[in-house]
């Protein structure tokens, strides 16, 4: 598989991770990295960066609902 194929399996996978269970998660990924160094196989690093970005993304999409509902609070209430 290629790093396109990878990451829609992991984006499907991560769906609904909250941002502490993907934050655990890469915190998992870059220790792997870390203890692979320079030794890791190739197409597994592919599958790991695929997998962090996977969880960057959600990550993110994560924070922009929470500061947009964060910003419609105020107007509730006014």
């Amino acid at each position: 598989m290629n790093y396109n194929n990878y990451h829609a399996v992991f984006t499907n996978k991560v769906k609904d991770y909250d941002f502490y269970t993907c934050r655990r998660a890469l915190l998992d990924c870059h220790d792997t990295l870390k203890i692979w160094g320079e030794d890791i196989n190739p197409d597994y690093a592919v599958k790991l960066w695929a997998e962090i970005d996977a969880l960057r993304d959600r990550q993110m999409k994560l924070k922009r609902k929470k500061d947009y509902e964060e910003d419609s609070i105020p107007n509730l209430l006014v």
